[in-house]
């Protein structure tokens, strides 16, 4: 089975979880356990608070972050179901807990990384887009080979940031908080733990990315880029895709 990744175990240590994170995650280890299948109607508020000893607020901070990735959704007059299960790989790649964390960062990525790559779209230099193309295909190549390396990953998404010539993108990803290279530990994992069309999926989202920023199509590398990230969210929170 994938180990947990040691980057994710030490940022955890620097930053401590969340009351809501924590009840994120022990609600998340509930549905990945079956004690609250797809389409179940959880506790309520009164009964999750008891259940984990914290209060309402906390509870229901929780149960919105749980709305938010998809994994849950409220109907009126009747209460939250559970809506779909992550995959079953998910606690051996890093503590349930951070994973709300990684879901957020997923998000500030989305319009990070979406505007970035528009820019180094429309102002990349041949340089620029040279190293992107290098850093492309040298992933794809490792993961061709079995290997998904995380600091692979990044130097792609990394190059994109450069091509747009503000340096700031690249540091509104990497931060004393977060980083790119900590969150692609699992999601990446998961890649692996998957199905072969799994893995060629993230290789053709990439190609597709490439392609807009050498054709100068701004509108279709943030789409391209966007869908991409989206994707990998739906990758961890729904297990059944390319599975």
């Amino acid at each position: 089975m994938p180990e947990k990744s040691p980057i994710l175990e030490s940022l955890a240590e620097a930053r401590p979880s969340s009351y809501a994170d924590q009840v994120y995650g022990r609600i998340l280890h509930d549905i990945l356990n079956g004690i609250f299948q797809p389409g179940a109607r959880l506790p309520t508020e009164n009964e999750l608070a008891e259940r984990f000893g914290v209060s309402r607020p906390v509870v229901r901070e929780a149960l919105a972050r749980l709305r938010v990735d998809g994994l849950v959704e409220a109907r009126r007059g009747s209460g939250t179901y559970v809506l779909s299960r992550p995959s079953q790989d998910l606690p051996n790649l890093a503590d349930l807990e951070d994973i709300s964390r990684f879901l957020r960062y997923q998000e500030l990525r989305f319009y990070v990384e979406g505007q970035a790559a528009a820019l180094a779209a429309e102002r990349r230099t041949e340089k620029q887009l040279a190293a992107i193309i290098e850093a492309h295909e040298a992933f794809a190549h490792e993961v061709g080979r079995g290997a998904f390396l995380p600091e692979s990953d990044r130097c792609f998404h990394l190059a994109i940031c450069e091509g747009t010539g503000n340096e700031f993108f690249a540091k509104a990803l990497e931060g004393p908080e977060v980083s790119l290279t900590s969150f692609m530990n699992v999601s990446l994992a998961l890649t692996r733990s998957g199905s072969q069309a799994r893995a060629r999926r993230v290789i053709a989202e990439h190609a597709e990315i490439v392609e807009a920023i050498r054709t100068k199509d701004a509108v279709w590398a943030r789409v391209a880029m966007e869908t991409h990230i989206i994707n990998a969210r739906r990758r961890m929170t729904d297990g059944t895709i390319d599975s």
